[in-house]
């Protein structure tokens, strides 16, 4: 029942699965997708049909709500590597005090558009993912109540077609008071990855602050240890001309080191301050001077070389400048390297999870697409109904 994200999906896979699996949970967020009329995405039309299909869906008893309000501990598995959180409703008071600590500036018509959505289908089926800092008070006794429900046996065990082994514990509802005592004494989240859909639920409860049920946002709070934070590269396209034109300039910038020739696939691992080129003609390992924790790799490219050798200013809509996620296989990717002369991939190293804490700790933001965030969270695996408990 639970899917990726319906953006993932191309129109042929799209399809394929309204047409294979009704149980798919992309028949509510697609709910005209096999419908020989179209209502147009993004509207309020198109929200009430999502609602629509979801009512239906209770109707049938494909989905069946907790007896009272509790806890969830769900464990995404991918190949050896496994993540361990807490599935629980955040008070978005927390949202406006800093108690969670933001990283990413937010787009007013994403977040417009997806308050809007939450308003009209009154549900989240996507929680967001946030870490809790290692040292918190009450981590041991946090953690000790995760491994005890996690040696009991599951409440679902499931692996997608993907890979993705899913489990999940329900806490017992009579246990959940500890739950939550344990958890709030927890000073500061750190939002790893939904900051849209946070900012569009604090719009939500803010508009309807008498409403408790919109007062809440879906997360999964995991370890700070436990977060998979791997690198965003860029692709640059038309570049007017080749390497040997700008090496040399990146070269003389004051904050690089050094500029070597490397094979496309070096072993060496790249941390804060290194990066490598590709292009048709060769790769080229960048490594930058000692900076603040306060530097990030991405800005600093966009400042120092995007921005400055090829005019590219607004990296969020500029069409010479392709975002790629670090767990996008080189494979990808590569082809569009070797075969287009006028193009080039930055590879950036991952940002560091104490770099996240600072910047955000400081009130401060990352330039768009500067951390590609695991695990990532399937649609319909977990909803909020804002008015189903008390």
């Amino acid at each position: 029942m639970a899917t990726r994200s319906y953006l993932t999906y191309d129109a042929e896979e799209l399809h394929d699965k309204l047409t294979r699996n009704p149980f798919s949970y992309l028949h509510v967020i697609n709910p005209d997708g096999m419908a020989a009329e179209r209502t147009e995405r993004g509207t309020v039309p198109y929200f009430e049909l999502v609602r629509a299909a979801y009512d239906e869906w209770r109707e049938r008893e494909w989905l069946v709500a907790t007896e009272a309000p509790t806890y969830a501990v769900y464990r995404q598995t991918i190949g050896t590597t496994a993540v361990t959180g807490i599935v629980a409703l955040m008070d978005l008071a927390a949202y406006a005090d800093r108690r969670l600590r933001l990283h990413e500036q937010t787009l007013e018509a994403r977040e417009a558009l997806f308050a809007t959505f939450l308003d009209t289908v009154g549900f989240n089926a996507e929680p967001v993912l946030m870490a809790r800092p290692e040292g918190h008070p009450g981590q041991a006794e946090l953690n000790g109540l995760v491994a005890d429900l996690t040696a009991q046996r599951p409440d679902f065990d499931f692996t997608t077609a993907d890979g993705i082994r899913h489990t999940a514990w329900w806490v017992d509802a009579s246990e959940a008071l500890e739950w939550t005592d344990r958890l709030n004494a927890i000073p500061a989240l750190y939002l790893a990855d939904g900051h849209h859909r946070s900012a569009s639920s604090h719009r939500v409860a803010t508009e309807h602050s008498g409403d408790l049920g919109r007062q809440g946002l879906l997360s999964f709070v995991i370890p700070e240890a436990e977060l998979i934070i791997l690198g965003y590269h860029r692709e640059v396209r038309d570049l007017p001309n080749g390497p040997a034109d700008w090496l040399p300039r990146l070269a003389a910038l004051p904050d690089v080191a050094s500029v070597t020739p490397c094979e496309p696939s070096e072993d060496r691992p790249l941390t804060t301050g290194a990066f490598r080129i590709h292009h048709g003609t060769g790769s080229w390992r960048v490594e930058l001077n000692p900076g603040g924790a306060d530097r990030i790799d991405g800005g600093w490219l966009g400042e120092q070389v995007l921005a400055a050798f090829w005019g590219i200013n607004d990296p969020r809509n500029d069409n010479r400048l392709r975002y790629i996620p670090g767990a996008e296989p080189r494979s990808a990717w590569w082809p569009r390297v070797t075969q287009h002369p006028d193009r080039c991939v930055f590879e950036l190293a991952p940002v560091g999870t104490e770099q996240l804490k600072f910047v955000s700790d400081a009130g401060g933001t990352f330039p768009p697409k500067s951390t590609w965030i695991e695990p990532k969270l399937r649609s319909g695996l977990f909803i909020y109904q804002f008015d189903e408990h008390g």
